[in-house]
């Protein structure tokens, strides 16, 4: 009695098992029929225009701030520190942009500090707005032309050392 009832538990387990194989694989009884495939594969009106809406809306990529030294004569004569994000409009361009953050970074980081003691040696003040521009100049040439809609300061601070 006690084999005949393990033999039915086997016979039970292997029958499940292969059930779950042949879903799994979708053949014999439950490989799928053409008109089953259209309809899986075809894409809802009103989902194919939410998902256009979300895919054009502006997304905003949080950078890692970028502080620069200013050196007057033979030393530091302040930093200055800038937060900022990069607003890009897509899917692409955010992935784009997200890739390549270090990099974007480091060039920034390189292009300002060449610009910004330039600048303060003409000017005593940085304009946000110049700034601004400089970054998105950056990031088209870094990353091409139209990845980056507009770049966005947080903040702009700087520090003197005595």
């Amino acid at each position: 009695m006690k084999k005949l009832v393990i033999a039915l538990a086997v016979l039970i387990m292997l029958a499940g098992g292969t059930v779950s194989i042949l879903r799994y694989l979708e053949i014999g009884p439950f490989e799928k029929t053409p008109e089953e495939l259209a309809a899986a594969t075809a894409v809802d009106p009103a989902v194919q225009e939410a998902s256009a809406f979300f895919d054009n809306r502006p997304r905003y990529i949080e950078m890692d701030p970028i502080q620069v030294p200013v050196f007057q004569d033979d030393g530091v004569a302040g930093t200055i520190l800038i937060n900022y994000k990069i607003e890009v409009l897509g899917v692409d361009n955010e992935r784009t942009v997200a890739n390549s953050k270090r990099q974007l970074g480091d060039a920034l980081i390189e292009d300002f500090a060449y610009y910004i003691p330039r600048t303060l040696r003409n000017n005593k003040t940085l304009d946000v707005t110049l700034i601004k521009y400089r970054i998105m100049m950056v990031a088209d040439r870094h990353l091409g032309k139209g990845v980056v809609n507009d770049a966005l300061i947080q903040a702009m601070t700087s520090t003197e050392q005595q």
